[in-house]
């Protein structure tokens, strides 16, 4: 690893990556720092951050563990490749397969929520009912595999998320 700051070298290489692609209609630099910001607003560590930033170049842009391991660290190759879902017939396969690995880790599990959260914020932000339906929907199996009492550093990410899925409900009533 360079001399660059952890989340510095991982923002960097998430920007670069993902430059040519879009999150809805929104460059995907905003969703990356979304996700960020929401890290950020729960004081997580820099290598939650940098995982952050780098949570979906392993599945959009072909970024291996070992890359990961060789520009930043192994801690955060693994929760990238936790996050990363796993192959599947659709997207229910894909996330059973996926909650399966992402539960053995509480830093993982703490990048995920940041990005469910920043998923579902934005959703309700675009008026984007179909994703905001898809994120309720999932929602208690989502919970149901990954929530754990004694995961203390995730317990606040968890009210957060409880909080955007009551104006998730609350839009789709409206």
């Amino acid at each position: 690893m360079n001399n660059f700051p952890i989340e510095e070298k991982a923002r960097t290489l998430a920007l670069q990556l993902h430059k040519y692609q879009k999150y809805g209609d929104h460059p995907y630099s905003k969703h990356l720092g979304d996700v960020v910001e929401i890290a950020r607003k729960f004081e997580l560590s820099k290598d939650i951050i940098a995982a952050c930033w780098l949570h979906d170049t392993m599945e959009d842009c072909g970024l291996t563990v070992e890359i990961i391991e060789r520009e930043l660290t192994q801690e955060v190759a693994e929760m990238v490749f936790a996050v990363t879902d796993e192959p599947g017939e659709n997207r229910k396969e894909r996330k059973e397969k996926t909650y399966i690995k992402l539960a053995k880790t509480e830093k993982g599990i703490a990048v995920k929520l940041c990005d469910r959260i920043a998923n579902l914020r934005q959703s309700i932000w675009d008026n984007n009912i179909r994703l905001i339906k898809m994120y309720l929907n999932e929602q208690s199996d989502f919970k149901e595999k990954l929530f754990r009492k004694d995961h203390s550093l995730c317990l606040p990410l968890w009210k957060e998320l409880e909080r955007w899925e009551k104006k998730g409900k609350v839009f789709l009533m409206d």
